[in-house]
């Protein structure tokens, strides 16, 4: 049986979020990808403290696992990062993962930790989780959404 693409929720710090739904930032920088996470898979953003919201989605048009040293040469100029905080975060590895974003959603509807506690009893991940089709159809389902598309 073939491996499908599977949506991921990731937690992201708000700065990095406004990166990438400024288009600044076009890759996603992780220590550890779960093996269901492939090229096409659709990446929920939930934005951490203090927005504490769900706030956009787009999907992975590709990903790579590269030593550190050399994925900081390939996408210094398009992760949004400093130097010296990419190597503080990719501390103790040997190698990193960047999932390189598409059709970035920014929703004009953002969807509260709050909002979704009480209606799905939501948790928010620390890294990553994948998200109940409930979860799914409640934000996807709505259509309120901008679209930036690079």
């Amino acid at each position: 049986m073939k491996n499908e693409p599977k949506s991921v929720l990731i937690s992201i710090k708000p700065e990095y979020v406004e990166l990438i739904f400024s288009g600044a930032k076009t890759v996603e920088l992780r220590r550890v990808v779960p093996r269901s996470v492939l090229p096409n898979s659709e990446l929920i953003i939930y934005s951490t403290s203090p927005k504490q919201s769900i706030v956009g989605k787009a999907k992975i048009k590709k990903i790579e696992r590269l030593p550190v040293v050399k994925l900081w040469n390939e996408i210094k100029h398009c992760a949004g990062i400093d130097r010296k905080s990419f190597f503080a975060y990719f501390d103790g590895r040997s190698h990193g993962y960047a999932l390189f974003l598409t059709k970035v959603t920014q929703f004009t509807h953002s969807y509260p930790l709050s909002d979704l506690r009480e209606t799905l009893k939501f948790t928010p991940p620390q890294s990553f989780m994948y998200p109940s089709t409930e979860l799914l159809q409640v934000i996807l389902g709505h259509g309120s959404y901008s679209q930036h598309t690079y």
